[in-house]
């Protein structure tokens, strides 16, 4: 569909080409006084090509963008299926600035790559070697004019520009994505540096950002203004060539005055193309990055491969010299067994790698070592998340309604089993104090959730899966010893069919077992 676009794109030049040489015969031919029927065959080439330029650059639009949106619907599936198929380690290291900006941008510019490089270059090269044939066709002695615009154009410009321009768009690529960045942890860390008397070297640092990526657009400006310069003096030394070349063709032989309007006029429209196509190759260093970056991300390896599903309720969680990490390994390797009803209680220094160890155990991470549920390898599993189910140290509070911040682990849900959970987790209190129930939207531009009440609120969605092993990190945290001590008996009621592992720092003695991870 791509190359039917291309097609179209060029005969809209090739259009315009044709409407100006036959517009420039008709009012050649017409100061002669011909016969009419001569005059009536130009009129109608005039026509022709006018509708043909209006119907080839109409189709050319629609045919590039429907192609166009196609490839980009089929790469963010193919992107979306990449990640979800791969570890969260992976999908970690995938940034080009940030997450947003590194996938949806790339994305986006990895399309547009397509309609304001690739296809106004076809377009180019094609409608410029029909310009220069028509030109032979004319005149064969216009091939001294015609050979070296063709080659400077298509070939020579554009590799200067590629090696002069593309640099520094990509250097303002990467330093727009050092000032997101910068932006983006400053815009978090306002507070504290309001606080602690660091906001002036945020705001210094930003500013040296800015003069940087000022000075780098003015450099890529310069170039540009240089390039299009350039351009535009060998565009006008072939216009002038051609009147030359009509001028002498005058004084040495008698040539008919329609050859020597159409020589003057088809420099003025052959290069039509090639100025619709040159701005846009000022600026493809940022779009060939993000081709790159999506290329680099469709190319890598899955990191979770395709395996049976769990037919049975698991029984037994067994880990032998189990390390889990995101890249570097740095925990030591841990060793349990677990059975049906009872408690692991995991403990440990800050950095001793409890929660990744939760991350791992999750399916999220990669790990070495022995996991094996019931006795059969983890990694032989492809459905982990339904039998398996946690809370990450930090939960996200989605901004929505309670029930719907609930139901996010179980949407069969009811309302009794939403209100049940809370009560046991003594959030009842909480959706009493809420005007609108579980109907109350929470969340950053909702009602102003409490750390406590977060953690809790994650916990309770864990506790209304359907599961056989549950993971809790820090379940209790930010709550007094009192508060805790109830939600542990409660949660440890709720679960007491159930495997489960809980990972803290204080809290939850007497339970069956209990792991200390050193770092």
């Amino acid at each position: 569909m791509m190359f039917l676009a291309y097609s179209l794109g060029a005969f809209a030049f090739i259009g315009g080409i044709g409407l100006t040489i036959s517009s420039a015969w008709l009012i050649t031919m017409a100061s002669m006084q011909p016969p009419i029927l001569t005059l009536s065959v130009a009129i109608v080439l005039v026509r022709f090509f006018g509708i043909f330029r209006s119907v080839a650059r109409y189709s050319e639009r629609l045919m590039s963008h429907k192609a166009v949106f196609a490839r980009l619907t089929n790469l963010r599936v193919q992107i979306y299926k990449k990640l979800s198929q791969s570890s969260i380690a992976m999908a970690r290291s995938f940034n080009s600035g940030t997450a947003v900006k590194g996938i949806v941008d790339d994305v986006e510019r990895a399309q547009e790559y397509q309609l304001r490089i690739k296809l106004p270059q076809s377009s180019a090269v094609i409608s410029l070697l029909a310009g220069a044939l028509l030109a032979y066709w004319v005149r064969p002695e216009s091939l001294v004019f015609t050979l070296p615009a063709c080659a400077l154009l298509l070939a020579v410009l554009p590799q200067l520009i590629k090696r002069t321009s593309e640099p520094l768009a990509r250097s303002i690529e990467e330093s727009e994505n050092s000032y997101t960045q910068l932006l983006e942890g400053a815009t978090h860390g306002v507070t504290e540096a309001a606080i602690y008397g660091y906001l002036d070297e945020n705001i210094a640092s930003a500013n040296m950002l800015e003069r940087d990526l000022h000075t780098r657009e003015s450099k890529l400006l310069y170039q540009s203004w240089r390039l299009s310069s350039l351009t535009n003096t060998f565009i006008a030394i072939s216009v002038v060539g051609f009147s030359w070349l009509a001028q002498s063709l005058t004084r040495s032989e008698s040539i008919p005055a329609v050859q020597v309007t159409m020589l003057i006029f088809i420099p003025l429209v052959i290069f039509e193309a090639i100025t619709a196509w040159y701005p846009n190759l000022f600026g493809a260093g940022k779009l060939l990055m993000s081709q790159r970056s999506v290329d680099n991300l469709l190319a890598t390896s899955n990191d979770i491969e395709v395996g049976q599903k769990i037919e049975s309720e698991i029984s037994r969680v067994t880990a032998e010299n189990l390390t889990v990490s995101w890249g570097e390994s740095f925990m030591q390797p841990v060793s349990f067994d677990l059975s049906k009803g009872e408690i692991l209680v995991v403990r440990g220094r800050s950095g001793s790698g409890k929660s990744t160890l939760a991350m791992g155990l999750l399916g999220l991470l990669p790990y070495e070592g022995s996991l094996t549920f019931d006795g059969n390898d983890a990694d032989g599993f492809s459905d982990l998340n339904s039998r398996i189910v946690g809370t990450v140290q930090r939960s996200h509070i989605f901004n929505t309604s309670l029930r719907e911040n609930l139901k996010i682990a179980n949407q069969e849900a009811t309302d009794t089993e939403l209100i049940q959970v809370l009560t046991i987790l003594e959030l009842d209190q909480l959706l009493n104090e809420l005007a609108e129930g579980l109907d109350t939207v929470i969340g950053d531009f909702g009602r102003v959730i409490s750390g406590g009440e977060a953690k809790r609120l994650s916990v309770a969605r864990v506790l209304l899966a359907k599961a056989d092993v549950y993971i809790l990190d820090e379940p209790t945290e930010h709550l007094d010893d009192a508060l805790a001590g109830r939600i542990e008996k409660a949660i440890a009621k709720r679960l007491r069919e159930k495997i489960t592992i809980v990972i803290t720092h204080t809290g939850w003695e007497g339970f069956h077992k209990t792991l200390t991870m050193r770092r």
